[in-house]
């Protein structure tokens, strides 16, 4: 498989997991007092929970549980990062040109 279309998969699930963390935080903003009975947002839960619970097992114990989603967003988007960089140093991916299409 082509390694571009490696990083693109992976990169979209993390993506998708960001704007997933998101929508369920802004979800539960906009929902008022009950918006843990909002089924769109117990679908987010249920696709963010994984991701909750292994920042929760790495994250120390003085941070709150109200911040392991703010953590783990900011984890998702270092790891995007770190993904990109590891697949540009190995000159899989190369950055878009500058002086527009061949």
């Amino acid at each position: 498989m082509d390694p571009y279309a490696v990083f693109q998969v992976i990169q979209l699930i993390l993506r998708l997991l960001i704007y997933t963390f998101i929508g369920k935080g802004l979800l539960a903003l906009l929902a008022g007092a009950g918006y843990r009975d909002n089924v769109v947002w117990r679908f987010f839960d249920a696709v963010t929970r994984p991701v909750w619970r292994l920042t929760r097992l790495i994250a120390p114990r003085f941070i709150h549980d109200a911040t392991i989603a703010w953590l783990a967003v900011l984890l998702l988007i270092a790891l995007n990062l770190g993904l990109y960089m590891f697949f540009h140093h190995q000159g899989w991916i190369m950055p878009p040109r500058a002086d527009g299409p061949a």
